[in-house]
């Protein structure tokens, strides 16, 4: 379950809780030299720092980004997502709904083939998506198509796959673009990708190494290997960020996450500044069951306490955007419609709190957010704010007691989903991670009504209501979106078509290097 980032680098240990220790140690996968080598017309190597991924590498069952990055260079999918939220075909070419919303037909693309010569074919694809949700899976992946996809099939002409679904859901195309969904070859085994890394992206994985590393050179068999012009990717593993800083300086690496460390390091017109693509929020959850966040009252007075320009400033660095505490990504292609922008208004807090004091702790694993949250809150007048700091470890833990999903007020990033899979996940009645314990019938059937919707009006008004009702009931606080940005070397020229971070697909296309 990747309820976290775990796109993020470092923001994936919750992983750690979740996999399988011995794959971390696991030996070597070659297939070629060290080092990627001129291919087809490339030319240059793209070298990214990373730490060593902390669980699983495997495309089925990777929860930490840097497993995902690992797999994913070697991967396809059947969609994608650009840098502005739209859909790309991938793998497949069209989709389209039947008439009742209850199937989608997938066309195939015609010549893909895998990294080992073999052709993507319909039977991957069932078999993939088969394994993804099986009762017994592992895949982070399988809570997406949860409650949504019933079945998958090969079509009449095995050059289409059909997607059966329990309940109609217009956004099901976006799933298709998540984390653990590239397409595998049937008979696939989980657990032996690194001896045998198969797959069908735009690299090939030639060399992995523990606590060092991983080389690709330019897959030659990539269904669009002429518009890919660099020759490979190079993973670097480094320990800790002053590490990779130095790395950066000495030109080793061609990219480092901005941070003001970073800032005060480096010179920023000796580089390229690099920003694509929204990947998480951190919500701030309210237990509504449990005192003082059963009154709703308190709720809003949080959520007009919050200076969130501070937080876009002071926790992201200037990397987020100021959010209205709903679940629509800025770039989502409908946007609610009709709600006041909620910003710090002192005088709101006076009159919600009635001249009352109220007293909780801020529970999180994010340090930085937590300290900057508490110190928010405790300058308005209202509010004794006590902050508790837990491991990922700790505040994951699995039982019933879970810190993350019972304490009063808790911060847990969540990464980029279709908004009404957030209905189910988060703000429904029984729901496995609903940490606000809240649960609203209307708000559900709304959502139902608008993943069965078609008509662009119809669904502006479903997300208008939806919007509304988040923001009225404020079981979670929204205040900021996040987004990568990154300081790159002027030797690499072009933009990514996805987001930084590459959850959305991997993509290098466009990319040309010298130097």
């Amino acid at each position: 379950m990747t309820i976290r980032t775990s796109h993020r680098r470092r923001a994936a240990a919750l992983a750690a809780t979740l996999a399988s220790a011995a794959l971390l140690l696991a030996g070597c996968a070659t297939s070629g030299g060290a080092t990627p080598t001129s291919s087809s017309g490339a030319s240059g190597v793209y070298r990214i720092p990373i730490t060593d991924p902390g669980g699983d590498i495997d495309p089925l069952t990777a929860a930490d980004y840097n497993a995902m990055l690992l797999t994913g260079l070697a991967s396809e999918g059947l969609i994608s997502l650009d840098a502005k939220g739209e859909l790309v075909p991938r793998l497949a070419t069209s989709w389209k709904p039947s008439a009742d919303g209850l199937a989608w037909t997938v066309a195939l693309r015609k010549g893909a083939d895998f990294n080992d010569g073999t052709p993507v074919t319909a039977k991957d694809v069932v078999a993939t998506f088969d394994a993804i949700t099986a009762k017994d899976s592992k895949s982070p992946g399988k809570s997406s198509f949860d409650g949504i996809l019933s079945s998958v099939a090969a079509g009449n002409d095995d050059e289409s796959v059909v997607f059966t679904l329990a309940r109609p859901f217009s956004d099901f195309p976006r799933l298709l673009t998540g984390a653990n969904t590239a397409i595998l070859p049937a008979g696939y085994t989980p657990g032996g990708w690194l001896k045998h890394p198969v797959g069908a992206g735009q690299f090939v994985l030639d060399k992995f190494t523990p606590g060092q590393g991983a080389t690709f050179s330019k897959n030659p068999k990539y269904w669009d290997a002429k518009d890919i012009k660099i020759s490979g990717v190079q993973l670097k593993v480094y320990a800790d960020t002053q590490a990779e800083l130095l790395a950066f300086q000495a030109g080793e690496i061609d990219r480092i996450d901005q941070s003001s460390e970073v800032a005060a390091a480096v010179k920023a017109s000796d580089y390229n500044e690099v920003s694509s693509g929204y990947n998480k929020f951190d919500g701030i959850f309210l237990n509504v069951t449990a005192a003082p966040f059963d009154d709703p009252k308190v709720r809003q007075a949080v959520a007009w306490a919050i200076d969130r320009p501070g937080l876009v400033k002071n926790v992201y660095g200037g990397n987020a955007v100021v959010a209205n505490d709903t679940t629509y990504f800025p770039d989502y292609p409908l946007q609610p419609q009709g709600l006041d922008q909620r910003q710090k208004n002192t005088d709101k807090v006076a009159g919600l709190l009635g001249g009352k004091t109220v007293s909780f702790d801020i529970t999180t694993d994010n340090k930085l957010y937590g300290e900057v949250l508490q110190q928010q809150l405790n300058a308005v007048k209202g509010f004794k704010v006590g902050l508790k700091v837990l491991t990922s470890e700790q505040y994951y833990a699995d039982g019933a007691d879970s810190p993350w999903l019972n304490a009063p007020l808790t911060i847990t990033n969540w990464a980029v989903r279709a908004p009404s899979q957030y209905i189910s996940l988060i703000f429904t009645s029984g729901a496995a991670w609903n940490a606000s314990h809240y649960s609203n019938p209307q708000l559900e059937a709304t959502s139902a009504a608008y993943d069965k919707a078609t008509d662009k009006t119809e669904r502006q008004k479903l997300v208008n209501e939806i919007a509304a009702t988040q923001w009225k009931d404020l079981a979670v606080i929204v205040p900021t979106f996040a987004k990568a940005k990154v300081l790159q070397n002027k030797r690499v020229h072009g933009e990514f078509p996805g987001a930084l971070d590459f959850y959305t697909g991997y993509s290098f296309k466009g990319i040309t290097i010298t130097g």
